[in-house]
């Protein structure tokens, strides 16, 4: 049996309490980190309804789904669904990604889907698919890392290239798997 002097033991407890201290730091300190990452301005919006538009010109792409959303983003699915309000100053990753397609005609059809901040394109942003026939589709992605401030608003933008073939992002119900939204529009901060 070991015995221990009076100063030993003062300084055992001290030893012991010094690494218990550590432990917790160790185990407590991540845990701490990690909630700040829980409000991370973040927001995954779509639409379940096709967008063919009948104008050639740009036209805004409404977002009629919060799919997830927190206190970093607004975004009203009623009220100009087309706008995505930062509320925290940082840079942000940005995906849009369509679902193209048409429902009618054999005419080849372009479809543009591009970015915007405040009103203005964002420059780069912009990116084209073509369909050929009825009922054919393809993913189209348009994405930008950028600096915004509070109070900037997002949009997705898009165009076609002919009207009346019901040209544009299509919606698709597929039975017995989720719906293939006609957009899914991700952002979230990733920095100061």
């Amino acid at each position: 049996m070991l015995i221990l002097k009076r100063n030993e033991k003062v300084v055992t407890l001290g030893v012991l309490t010094l690494g218990l201290a550590a432990l917790l730091v160790i185990l407590l300190a991540p845990l701490s980190f990690a909630q700040d990452a829980a409000f991370t301005p973040a927001a995954q919006l779509s639409h379940n309804e096709s967008i063919q538009p009948n104008v050639t010109r740009p036209v805004f792409v409404p977002m009629n789904s919060n799919d997830y959303i927190n206190g970093g983003i607004t975004h009203s699915d009623t009220r100009n669904p087309a706008d995505v309000i930062i509320n925290q100053d940082g840079t942000y990753l940005i995906v849009a990604a369509g679902q193209v397609g048409k429902t009618s005609g054999n005419t080849t059809c372009n479809v543009d889907l591009w970015l915007s901040q405040n009103g203005e394109f964002v420059a780069n942003s912009n990116t084209r698919a073509s369909v050929n026939t009825a009922n054919d589709t393809i993913v189209l992605v348009s994405q930008a890392i950028m600096p915004l401030k509070a109070n900037d608003t997002i949009n997705t933008m898009m165009s076609v290239s002919a009207t009346n073939q019901g040209c544009g992002l299509i919606n698709i119900a597929a039975p017995g798997e989720p719906n293939i939204p006609a957009i899914i529009f991700s952002i979230v901060r990733i920095g100061n």
